[in-house]
């Protein structure tokens, strides 16, 4: 999934220098064919598929209508089937060409969701979780009133929660390896009647 987004993106930043001549997987499809190509792919659950024609829609058809539109479903279809990586790339991609200033507090909202989604192991990449709460904390002061506030407060409190028990468990490994300085940096209190992360039975034989 990652070497896929990899290979997207490059294609983006260098469509505009491209010709229709240079595409050499180009079937000559009006825009609103490949649009209806697009759709069939997603509904047949073919994502590979679909990416490759919006890659031609994009050659063929660099100023079509269908584009902003294939975007957005594109995005959905990534986000239903948990490829976070490449939803939050057709949605980056929606937000930068096409996005009014009352999307972007649904989008931002999008992209905190799936930050948190792509966040399934507890205890591991505590940067990724840091990120999470600065991207929940940065969002409350810019849209307080939004519609999505609520939501992000409920992730914001359990990636704060998340990163307790991360803290406890760092300082309760540098205690067993006799560094009571570095072990200090990461003293916390658990929240009383609070639970840890739940990690599956055979996750665990991998955790502190």
């Amino acid at each position: 999934m990652i070497k896929k987004t990899l290979l997207l993106i490059p294609f983006f930043l260098f469509i505009g220098c491209s010709s229709k001549n240079d595409v050499t997987h180009s079937e000559n499809l009006t825009a609103l064919s490949w649009h209806y190509k697009i759709h069939k792919d997603i509904q047949d659950s073919n994502l590979d598929q679909a990416d490759e024609d919006f890659i031609s829609l994009e050659a063929e058809h660099p100023a079509s209508i269908y584009i902003q539109t294939d975007l957005l479903s594109l995005f959905l279809a990534h986000q239903q089937n948990e490829e976070y990586d490449l939803a939050l790339f057709y949605l980056s991609e929606y937000e930068k060409r096409y996005a009014s200033g009352n999307e972007i507090p649904w989008i931002e909202y999008q992209k905190i969701k799936m930050n948190y989604l792509k966040y399934d192991k507890p205890f591991t990449n505590q940067k990724m979780l840091l990120n999470l709460i600065t991207m929940c904390n940065d969002y409350l002061t810019k849209y307080p009133n939004s519609n999505f506030s609520p939501e992000v407060s409920t992730i914001l409190a359990k990636a704060e929660l998340t990163n307790i028990y991360f803290n406890d468990k760092i300082n309760k490994l540098y205690k067993k390896l006799d560094k009571p300085k570095a072990s200090k940096l990461y003293e916390t209190k658990i929240p009383s009647n609070s639970k840890p992360p739940v990690i599956p039975w055979y996750k665990k034989l991998f955790y502190w």
